[in-house]
């Protein structure tokens, strides 16, 4: 006779769940030690920071107010509930600095939006609201497991594309997703609850985004904005887009970077063969929460050089990046703010998409119930709204020729050669 529930696990189950307990066992012990000042101090005592600012004030900027202050811009903190209750955190470029002349890169923006077909002067509207003009807005969306912070990480100020959005006469907004840090709030669950983590891509669409966007145009007055999304800031903003007509007439132009519908999966073949499983065992593994949480951890005890080499190293064992259109001095300060918190669900729902070669929304049901089940793919083809994309030559997790069959004709498609899914270039 065997064990209830364990009899129905095969060898691979079994040995996950091994691994599993292992693996909460050393996180539980390793977070314990994030509790002790002394552990911090001692890990950290020896290293000294010798660089000059920008590197070291962005790096270590505690919030998004401190690094966009730090470049003289002025910046509001805005609060979005969603329709299931979830409370989340969006911050406002709400105008630019002053500038004798444009610069090239502003130039090189308007020029692109003119190839989407969209100029400045066309999405101005030329109404009037307390006497002011209502400028054009725009709204950019981070990718998983970030936050608004990733869009103001470079070193140089003419690199930082909300700023130059904003000197261009853009009303600029940064979104935040569930679970990340700026939005880690419900109305009935705490982030201590599984029931907080139960969120996938599914949510993002159907309500951090519309959600989002409909706030900011009440906010504003405007009748529509220009998206800009990177990675899975593209995928949510496909999702949402597909399912909902009312969604394309708010979303006036929308421009995708490293645009991730489909990913091909990873590099590692062995790591691929794991994602690719069953959701039963990433979940046995990850549980049902908050995804690799000890990040932080790491981040705070190890010299900052090795945080930087080991995720370099991480990023190549897994995607095969090579991260050579970054210097080491820019990793160093876009990895500081390169994680924040996602659910293990929305990791999981990205293994399906993977493992299913769809672009599909979360399938409910186990692997062993899907005969005959046909899981929901998002309609992407019905989008109405424009599309620019723009995908690195060189990005292992965009496969270019599978999205644009997914879509609509695109008004523009632009490849970045060389570059890979991370990097600095702006457009």
């Amino acid at each position: 006779m065997g064990f209830p529930i364990l009899g129905r696990l095969n060898f691979r189950d079994h040995l996950a769940l091994v691994i599993g307990v292992f693996a909460l066992l050393l996180e539980g012990l390793l977070q314990s030690l994030t509790t002790c000042d002394f552990v911090i101090r001692l890990f950290s005592m020896r290293y000294q920071d010798t660089r000059t600012p920008p590197a070291k004030v962005i790096q270590y900027s505690k919030n998004f107010q401190e690094m966009v202050e730090y470049w003289g811009y002025t910046m509001e903190e805005h609060i979005v509930k969603t329709q299931d209750n979830y409370i989340l955190g969006i911050h406002r470029i709400p105008t630019g600095k002053p500038h004798d002349n444009e610069t090239s890169t502003e130039s090189n923006i308007k020029s692109i939006f003119n190839d989407c077909g969209i100029s400045l002067s066309t999405i101005r509207t030329n109404y009037s609201r307390s006497s002011k003009e209502i400028k054009p807005v725009v709204l950019l969306y981070h990718g998983l497991m970030m936050c608004s912070e990733v869009w103001i990480c470079n070193l140089e100020e003419e690199r930082q594309l909300p700023f130059l959005l904003a000197d261009a006469g853009y009303d600029v907004w940064l979104g935040n997703a569930r679970g990340n840090k700026y939005s880690m709030k419900h109305v009935k669950y705490k982030p201590s609850e599984s029931r907080f983590w139960e969120f996938s891509i599914d949510e993002f669409a159907l309500y951090d985004l519309p959600d989002t966007i409909d706030y900011i145009l009440e906010t504003t007055g405007a009748p529509s904005l220009t998206y800009i999304g990177f990675s899975q800031g593209t995928a949510q903003s496909f999702a949402a887009l597909s399912i909902s007509p009312k969604l394309n007439k708010k979303v006036n132009l929308f421009i995708s970077l490293a645009p991730a519908t489909n990913p091909k999966g990873l590099q590692n073949p062995i790591v691929d063969a794991f994602i690719k499983a069953s959701p039963n065992i990433v979940y046995l593994f990850f549980g049902r929460k908050a995804f690799l949480t000890m990040t932080m951890f790491w981040q705070r005890v190890l010299y900052p050089p090795i945080f930087t080499e080991l995720l370099d190293k991480s990023m190549k064992f897994l995607f095969g990046w090579k991260g050579m259109n970054m210097t080491k001095e820019q990793k160093a300060v876009s990895y500081y703010h390169l994680y924040s918190f996602t659910s293990v669900k929305s990791l999981v729902h990205w293994f399906q998409i993977i493992r299913a070669s769809n672009f599909q929304m979360y399938d409910e049901l186990p692997p062993y119930l899907s005969m005959g089940h046909s899981c929901h793919n998002f309609p992407t083809k019905q989008i109405k709204t424009p599309i620019g994309v723009f995908y690195g030559g060189s990005d292992s997790l965009v496969d270019i020729g599978f999205l644009l069959k997914q879509l609509p004709e695109p008004v523009f498609v632009k490849e970045v050669q060389p570059y890979e899914h991370l990097g600095k270039k702006i457009l």
